[in-house]
């Protein structure tokens, strides 16, 4: 069971997410779960403290290739670059923020 720890402090767990998906796929509310406020658009920030530029030389080959595999997920080169750093780094046991 994994268990994350919510922006706003609250632990959620995979069965709180699995209730959640079931009642909103049936266009129902959660049962004991309440709207916080108004659906936001947009996408939500990457976290709590922000973000920074990192600026990272690469070949030629190697953009390409991270631009062909990003337009294969559907995610911008951007989010595939970040989605491969926090892996890299969680396999050290550096957990990325």
């Amino acid at each position: 069971m994994d268990v994350v720890r919510a922006a706003n402090g609250r632990f959620v767990t995979d069965e709180m997410l699995t209730r959640w998906c079931e009642a909103l796929d049936k266009d129902e509310w959660p049962s004991g779960e309440h709207s916080v406020g108004e659906p936001i658009s947009g996408r939500p920030p990457l976290s709590v403290e922000g973000s920074t530029v990192l600026s990272v030389k690469v070949s030629p080959a190697m953009k390409r290739a991270i631009e062909s595999e990003a337009k294969a997920q559907g995610v911008s080169t951007s989010e595939l670059v970040r989605t491969m750093l926090a892996s890299g780094l969680l396999e050290k046991g550096l957990a990325p923020a």
